[in-house]
């Protein structure tokens, strides 16, 4: 019994070591991000496997870089997702999209209607303030 708390233990350190690990990278991507240009952060949980997204776009929502964590165990790495870069991401339409995993898709049509709403919530502050 002693043995199988041990083991216990042992992988929850572990895990919390590997997912700080995620999190220290998280936000060095982010602040390298911030540093040239608009950051977009998003993410779709699921019971299995989820995606974390970290798109860094040009005054024009042009992908400039993008990030990608997707998977189910704190095993999954960061990748740079290339396939999107260069791309502007209100133009990313439905059959592109459908080349990638279904996490991937919802979590970048989140991140166009995030990126919508933000233009709009502008818009509407824009017009407030010049009234």
């Amino acid at each position: 019994m002693e043995v199988l708390c041990l083991i216990f233990i042992l992988l929850v350190i572990v895990q919390w070591y590997y997912k700080t690990k995620q999190v220290k990278q998280l936000h060095s991507y982010y602040q390298k991000f911030l540093e040239s240009g608009h950051v977009i952060v998003e993410r779709k949980r699921s019971f299995f496997s989820g995606a974390i997204l970290i798109l860094q776009l040009d005054t024009a929502a042009n992908i400039k870089d993008c990030i990608l964590l997707t998977g189910a165990t704190f095993f999954s790495p960061w990748r740079q997702f290339e396939e999107v870069i260069g791309k502007n991401l209100l133009n990313l339409r439905e059959e592109e999209l459908h080349k990638y995993q279904k996490n991937v898709q919802k979590v970048f049509r989140k991140a166009i209607q995030s990126y919508n709403k933000s233009n709009m919530d502008a818009l509407v502050q824009n017009m407030t303030i010049s009234k």
